[in-house]
């Protein structure tokens, strides 16, 4: 998942200097620039961003407050805010963190400094918009035209899955797969199938002697999912949920 930042400040080449640092240390970063606070508003009333990273100057108290709003918000909606800045005076930082921002950088500053404190700040877990779940011995098969690949359910949410398998060549992981997963619910099998999805992400688990990929990792979006396939879904959802309160019962 994309990390989708604003950089707001009124001077161009200091927004293409941020840009440039982001750049260079977050590799899933998407970057938009505002020249001012009505301009990083109209960006945020039109879409989702994770984070904006602003300058003292180019804030005053009603952004300030348009913030804190917008960090009250439940966690799918939430923005989080870095201040960067070169002064050091301790007020305005207390001052921030008084409307909840609790960030803050101190430029000039190293592109591996800015970078760490985003990946802080605005971190994969809080990004997500569901929740992922785990269940034992969950099995998937991604199929793509005549082939069909197995594959072992790392997690899953409505939106997507994390899976791994063997690397077969005939798998064209950049192309569509259509996805089913079986789950051992009381001892039957439900099959969610018709899971369209594409892959975000692939990572080498396991390489041969010769550094080919032996076995590899995919993080899977699904795209297109049938009525019937969500509410099966969501059966699921709620078998483990109650399984869970079953074992903090017992606790």
């Amino acid at each position: 998942m994309a990390r989708n930042i604003i950089i707001m400040d009124s001077s161009a080449s200091m927004r293409r200097i941020i840009r440039t640092m982001i750049q260079a240390t977050v590799n899933d970063a998407v970057v938009s620039e505002a020249q001012d606070a009505k301009e990083a508003r109209e960006l945020l009333e039109g879409a989702h961003y994770h984070l904006v990273i602003f300058s003292r100057e180019s804030s005053d108290k009603k952004w300030l407050e348009f913030a804190q709003k917008r960090l009250a918000m439940p966690e799918a909606q939430k923005t989080n805010f870095i201040l960067f800045t070169s002064s050091k005076k301790q007020d305005y930082f207390e001052e921030i963190k008084r409307y909840g921002i609790q960030e803050h950088i101190i430029i000039p500053c190293g592109p591996n400094a800015l970078g760490e404190l985003i990946i802080k700040t605005c971190t994969h877990f809080s990004m997500r918009a569901t929740r992922r779940y785990s269940f034992h011995d969950t099995r998937a098969s991604l199929v793509q035209g005549s082939n069909s690949f197995p594959a072992e359910v790392i997690n899953f949410s409505e939106g997507g899955m994390l899976c791994e398998l063997d690397a077969p060549a005939q798998l064209q992981w950049f192309m569509p797969t259509m996805i089913s997963m079986e789950f051992n619910l009381d001892g039957a099998t439900l099959k969610v199938a018709g899971l369209y999805s594409v892959t975000r992400r692939l990572i080498v688990a396991e390489s041969n002697p010769d550094y080919s990929p032996r076995r590899i990792r995919l993080a899977c979006r699904f795209i297109s999912v049938s009525e019937e396939s969500k509410n099966q879904l969501a059966q699921v959802f709620r078998e483990i949920e109650k399984q869970e309160d079953l074992l903090g019962h017992e606790a």
